[in-house]
């Protein structure tokens, strides 16, 4: 799931950049593995090396005998996180369309607290 994810990325994006915001993807495989897997579907989102998985802890998307769960977190840029989805059994990923709504809700929660 996580190729067709990061392949309808690449597919939608005009649309994606549209977004205001900045994607990274981070799994705990290695920079070598990322530059093949990147390589091989033409990427256009930066894939980031997790490999300790210090980072899939610090947002709570690890579990000790699944390892690194896929989620999407939205982080505004004072590093708050804004809004979340956790893949639970990795069948299904955030389109262009979803992470739109997701930065939209994100924004309009932010603007009710000010």
């Amino acid at each position: 799931m996580c190729t067709k994810q990061f392949c309808s990325y690449r597919d939608n994006a005009e649309d994606l950049g549209e977004l205001d915001a900045v994607f990274v993807g981070i799994s705990s495989q290695d920079l070598d593995s990322h530059a093949e897997f990147v390589a091989k579907n033409g990427l256009n989102v930066p894939l980031l090396a997790d490999t300790d998985h210090a980072v899939a802890k610090l947002y709570d998307a690890h579990a000790p005998l699944i390892g690194t769960r896929r989620a999407v977190i939205v982080i505004d840029p004072q590093g708050i996180v804004r809004a979340r989805h956790d893949h639970l059994f990795g069948v299904d990923f955030q389109s262009v369309d979803d992470l739109r709504e997701m930065l939209a809700e994100a924004e309009r929660r932010e603007g009710a607290r000010t």
